[in-house]
């Protein structure tokens, strides 16, 4: 059998890249920030600057800075409608939060009994215990780890910074950029690299639009079912089911977890309800809004994304979770591309 030494070499330089990537982890921060806003700009910017009839034809730079306007007007008023409704049920959360701790624990001792009355095993009740714990535990760390994580970056004043400025050069220069790190490289793999980087590009193009708009999809969806249920903070419980829906594979059960909790120290029959609810919600999501939102997205076997989050959530912390997939995505691209003779 003959050894092909050239791509043995380039699977160990690919491995020895993605090491070096772990090492600077830090640093790469702002930049995988500017890299989202890239794709979440530029589509407006490639409408505003294209020739007519594709675009309105005007200059790059006005493109960005009226494409950035909107962004900022977007959320701007977005948050002025929704942040007052947001902040009064945070309050109310915050004033009843010792009253819920102590449902919950009630709700959890009642449990105990009735299992505990079963007469069990021991090893089953010992299997119940640690995994009810063991929920609870991943839940707080996972709170923490998001607060820990969100109050670091806002705490680098330097980020606010060099985020709009990478944005800013990756949209203007982007072309320029990408023929910039060719030119560095040897005659024999430039052809390859421009390859890679397209791939690539497109990837997260089409996955990060396409989750965004599914994140915005089941938050309302989940947040205006919960209001119908009479589920208290509906809205919170929405945002949160957002949210974990950028988490791929067990991002929705995640997020269905403290809307059951609420429910069920509620009633039940309403925590039934909440699960009835969300499995809707994923049906829905599954059987149509996946395939006409993100199509194929990153053409990865669930099992293969489900490594990548416990992986990379044990190198990085709570964003591994949220960028498992595109990094699986990217690193399949890679290996793949780089197997070719």
């Amino acid at each position: 059998m003959k050894v092909d030494y050239k791509q043995i070499t380039r699977v160990i330089g690919l491995i020895i890249f993605l090491a070096f990537l772990y090492l600077i982890q830090d640093a790469l921060f702002p930049i995988i920030i500017a890299l989202i806003l890239f794709y979440v700009l530029n589509p407006a910017v490639k409408l505003l600057s294209d020739q007519r009839p594709k675009g309105l034809g005007l200059n790059r730079t006005l493109s960005i800075i009226l494409s950035a306007l909107i962004l900022i007007i977007i959320l701007v008023t977005l948050i002025s409608f929704i942040a007052p409704p947001f902040a009064s049920e945070f309050n109310r959360l915050a004033e009843n939060l010792p009253q819920f701790i102590a449902s919950t624990q009630s709700t959890l001792d009642s449990i105990t009994k009735w299992y505990r009355g079963a007469h069990l095993p021991d090893q089953v009740n010992a299997v119940i215990v640690n995994s009810m714990q063991n929920i609870l535990n991943v839940m707080v760390n996972f709170v923490n780890q998001s607060a820990a994580t969100l109050a670091g970056f806002l705490s680098q004043f330097i980020y606010l910074i060099v985020i709009p400025i990478i944005t800013f050069y990756l949209l203007k220069d982007k072309e320029s950029i990408l023929k910039g790190i060719i030119a560095l490289l040897p005659k024999d793999h430039q052809k390859k690299t421009q390859t890679i980087i397209l791939d690539i590009n497109s990837l997260l193009h089409r996955y990060f639009r396409g989750v965004f708009l599914l994140c915005i999809l089941i938050g309302t969806l989940c947040g205006f079912g919960l209001y119908l249920l009479g589920v208290k903070y509906f809205l919170i419980l929405g945002l949160i089911a957002a949210i974990t829906e950028f988490i791929p594979v067990m991002g929705p059960f995640i997020g269905a977890v403290p809307a059951v909790i609420i429910a069920f120290i509620s009633s039940p029959l309403l925590a039934a309800k909440v699960i009835v609810l969300y499995i809707v919600v994923q049906s829905v999501e599954n059987t149509i809004l996946v395939p006409r939102i993100m199509g194929e997205r990153l053409n990865l076997h669930p099992i293969t994304v489900i490594l990548a989050m416990l992986i990379l959530s044990h190198l990085i912390g709570v964003w591994g979770l949220f960028f498992a997939a595109p990094i699986a995505g990217i690193i399949k691209i890679l290996y793949t591309e780089l197997r070719k003779p």
